[in-house]
């Protein structure tokens, strides 16, 4: 069930909150004032959808990662779905958790429902949805571009991992410490998933060296299994930093970055906010440059 869309207030920049229910799951929604108070046609633009972290809200999430500006400059769209205490007692979204098939039950589902919520009252370009999350927020982006490839175009993971690499609690916190990590087996598992709905997904995947919650490893393993499903081959260097793995057709699908020095943390992101590393180049930009180019 959904439920019509309610004025919250105005976030960093030229932006309306609007806040919503779907299927239970509440989120809040990104506007920018010029299309929020327009009664004319608009252009069809840009989704993100922003997963947060274990112990955030979508506001410190948004905060952190400067999304609100993010969507007044570049006119776009960003839903923050929420995940509560009665969710999660540390409020992680539950990654961990594969109900087949996942887009049908529990929390994907719910996420889904949202997107749906929000399609239905803005002008939303459906082949320019994308995914982004931090920590349990990453794990559940990559579940989410699995079970929806057909839904979710692009992927941007800080401080998460392969897909499946850890079922039940006790499996999610080997492979937070960097164990069973296997890119290869990653990729098969998230290309069953997607069925006949299976297509490229560009990714953008940041971490952390000195990450003490998700190990470093990490990114190396989730490199991989994008890669593997995009037919990416090894991994370059550009200037900036980033490794970035080019399909036969010469095009970048995925783009790597290990932060040296950074923990568990958002790089460039808003010191106001938690899990901020505001040192580092802004994730957020090149997620949204890689995913989307820019506005």
């Amino acid at each position: 069930m959904a439920m019509a869309l309610g004025f919250a207030g105005r976030a960093a920049g030229d932006v309306i909150v609007k806040q919503g229910s779907a299927e239970g799951r509440t989120y809040r929604l990104y506007v920018p004032a010029a299309i929020a108070q327009s009664d004319g046609d608009q252009p069809r633009r840009p989704l993100v959808i922003a997963l947060h972290g274990c112990w955030q809200t979508p506001e410190d999430f948004v905060t952190t990662t400067r999304l609100a500006e993010a969507a007044d400059r570049r006119g776009l769209f960003v839903v923050v779905p929420a995940q509560g205490r009665r969710d999660n007692p540390s409020r992680c979204w539950n990654w961990f958790v594969h109900d087949a098939p996942e887009r049908a039950h529990g929390e994907i589902a719910q996420i889904l429902a949202i997107v749906a919520d929000v399609q239905r009252q803005y002008p939303v370009a459906r082949d320019r949805i994308i995914v982004i999350g931090f920590s349990a927020g990453g794990y559940m982006a990559v579940n989410l571009v699995c079970a929806a490839p057909d839904i979710v175009s692009g992927v941007g993971v800080a401080s998460g991992g392969p897909y499946r690499c850890g079922v039940g609690a006790l499996g999610a916190l080997n492979c937070m410490r960097g164990q069973g990590l296997d890119g290869e087996a990653a990729a098969a598992a998230c290309r069953t998933t997607m069925g006949r709905q299976a297509r490229p997904v560009r990714a953008s995947l940041w971490q952390g060296a000195d990450d003490a919650v998700v190990n470093a490893s990490s990114l190396k393993a989730l490199a991989a299994m994008f890669a593997r499903l995009n037919g990416a081959g090894a991994g370059t260097a550009e200037p900036n930093g980033a490794l970035v793995y080019r399909d036969t057709a010469g095009r970048p699908m995925v783009q790597a970055w290990l932060i040296e020095g950074m923990g568990h943390a958002w790089s460039g992101g808003d010191p106001r906010g938690t899990h901020a590393y505001p040192a580092g180049p802004s994730t957020t930009d090149a997620m949204l440059d890689f995913l989307l180019g820019r506005e």
